[in-house]
């Protein structure tokens, strides 16, 4: 089992204690700490490598022949959830040029992370939304597109606040800072090869689409941005997960 295996096997253990979360801010809280958890493994990786004078194994950019998710039209959701994972792990979602199937361009260890993250988050929300039986297929669908912006901005804010962390503990300057810096520099590296290879094939954008019961959106952001995950968050039956 290579590093990236084992790493992906980590995130699995950490999300199964989230399995059968009730509701969105437990969903939020597991994908911060699923995504604290990979960018830690991706700089750790980049910053030993930098150190030791290692290359990066180079990895192809490549547009993932099989679809990260099939349907015949477009949903909202799960184009905020396939764009904001993808754009994390240093992937591109994007739209079929035909029908609502999303495709994802990047490096096959990243695609692997964004395939499994997808799926899981997924199936969450299917699980959290069947608790509101009874409201309205507009506003369920509200619902859905809020919880996936609440889920898309806890993995963004993750991804940051772990950076943050990191500068922070070598504030001081000297060669372990820019060793941060140079390992941050590294990771970021994988997203301009993949923007680069977009450069030259035709895509479609995941278009956005339209929300008919506000009040369902803001239901399912406001629901959350109640966990505190800076210490580890809320998952499942109230377990902790160690994300360090």
């Amino acid at each position: 089992m290579n590093s990236q295996e084992k790493m992906l096997e980590r995130v699995r253990r950490l999300l199964r204690l989230a399995e059968g979360a009730s509701n969105a801010n437990e969903a939020a809280a597991a994908a911060a700490a699923a995504q604290k958890l990979i960018e830690m493994h991706r700089l750790d990786q980049a910053m030993l490598d930098i150190r030791d004078d290692r290359q990066p194994v180079e990895e192809p950019v490549e547009r993932d022949p099989s679809p990260l998710d099939r349907s015949k039209t477009r949903v909202l959701w799960k184009g905020i959830l396939a764009n904001s994972i993808a754009a994390v792990n240093n992937c591109k979602a994007i739209g079929a040029a035909r029908g609502g199937n999303i495709e994802i361009i990047g490096t096959a260890s990243n695609i692997a992370t964004v395939r499994y993250l997808y799926a899981y988050f997924v199936r969450q929300v299917d699980v959290m939304a069947d608790g509101y039986a009874g409201y309205g297929r507009a506003w369920i669908h509200a619902w859905r597109a809020g919880c996936a912006e609440t889920i898309a901005v806890r993995l963004r804010d993750a991804q940051a606040k772990l950076r943050e962390d990191m500068l922070a503990q070598h504030a001081g300057g000297g060669s372990a800072l820019a060793l941060v810096h140079a390992g941050i520099a590294r990771v970021d590296a994988e997203m301009s090869a993949v923007t680069r290879y977009m450069g030259g094939i035709p895509t479609q954008k995941i278009k956005a689409g339209k929300i008919s019961a506000a009040d369902g959106f803001v239901r399912g952001r406001l629901d959350g941005y109640a966990v505190n995950i800076d210490n580890g968050p809320a998952l499942g039956q109230g377990a902790k997960a160690n994300i360090r």
